[in-house]
């Protein structure tokens, strides 16, 4: 079996009939970004709290601010099992974030593997042999070198400043987290098909989407197949959140609670009741509850199931009125 092999790539640029006038343009032109045989000299990233970051440490400040529990949780898995693999094939090395080891200006020479050492990036694609230890944390904290993009497509969508020179080409990475991904959407699916049709309607009506008790069985899949498969919502109370964690969440709910929480959603519809910026709800002109969570506990108490019997009712009246 082959090495395992690292890469960080150049990102190409496109520059006008105009911009070929200039050095970059002209360069671009023969399929270059920079002057042959120049590179830039990256160096491991300090965190504001003193820190590196280093493509080991599960507890770093960037895997805090990721937004997909999914890509957080691998991203997690992936840097503590590549630390402790690390630290047992170099033995007593620290390799902790607050350890001398990142300090480059601590390296006596070029030689010195007791210290970082910077990297340059040349022009094209720059290869790191991964079954060298040196090399594997070289592209370690190069992969999560805030000048580096994670992805050519995380570069595309604007993650990235537009004079990011580099990225990183791991498809290993990518194929991972899109499988699992994949596989997510796949079980929720299935999920969502051994459901009756009255538990798929109310489940749809609570992710947000427009489902009555008359929509077909086949217009309520279509629209949690559509919805399961983007990234996020893109509006709406779950506004950036994941479709498939939303979605489990409501489909292993217990019935009860699912019956009580789209009770209370469809009389938010038809204005029995009506719920304030604040998040309040109201009947009429009295507050009820603080919020519809609060609305829910109440409803659900064994003491309280009259009122829910006459909210059944009062539902059942305001949709034969607008048939």
């Amino acid at each position: 079996m082959g090495s395992r092999i690292g890469k960080i790539a150049v990102i190409q640029k496109e520059y006008s009939n105009a911009g070929l006038q200039t050095m970059q343009g002209s360069l671009s032109q023969k399929g270059l970004t920079r002057i042959p045989g120049t590179g830039v000299f990256k160096f491991p990233y300090k965190e504001i709290d003193g820190k590196y970051r280093t493509g080991l440490d599960p507890e770093a400040a960037y895997i805090k601010r990721i937004m997909d529990p999914l890509e957080k949780e691998l991203e997690t898995e992936r840097v503590k099992d590549l630390r402790d693999r690390l630290q047992k094939e170099l033995g007593d090395m620290d390799l902790g974030p607050r350890s001398p080891f990142w300090n480059y200006g601590l390296a006596v020479s070029a030689d010195d593997t007791s210290h970082i050492q910077p990297v340059k990036l040349i022009d094209g694609d720059n290869y790191f042999d991964l079954s060298i230890p040196h090399q594997e944390i070289a592209f370690a904290w190069l992969r999560v070198h805030p000048t580096i993009a994670s992805s050519h497509q995380a570069y595309e969508r604007g993650e990235y400043p537009a004079d990011t020179q580099y990225y990183v080409a791991d498809e290993e990475i990518e194929s991972q987290v899109l499988y699992k991904k994949k596989q997510l959407i796949n079980t929720a699916i299935v999920k969502f098909q051994s459901m009756t049709i009255e538990k798929k309607r109310k489940v749809a009506r609570l992710l947000g989407l427009p489902v009555t008790e008359d929509t077909k069985e086949e217009i309520v899949y279509n629209q949690i197949d559509n919805l399961l498969k983007k990234t996020e919502f893109d509006k709406g109370k779950y506004a950036g959140m994941n479709p498939v964690e939303v979605f489990n969440r409501f489909a292993d709910m217990k019935d009860n609670l699912l019956h009580i929480k789209d009770l209370v959603k469809q009389a938010v519809a038809h204005s029995i009741y009506r719920v304030k910026p604040s998040g309040k709800v109201y009947e009429g002109e009295f507050e009820i509850a603080n919020d519809e969570d609060e609305l829910v506990k109440y409803l659900i108490d064994d003491d309280h199931q009259d009122e829910l019997l006459v909210l059944e009712g009062k539902l059942k009246t305001k949709k034969l009125a607008s048939v």
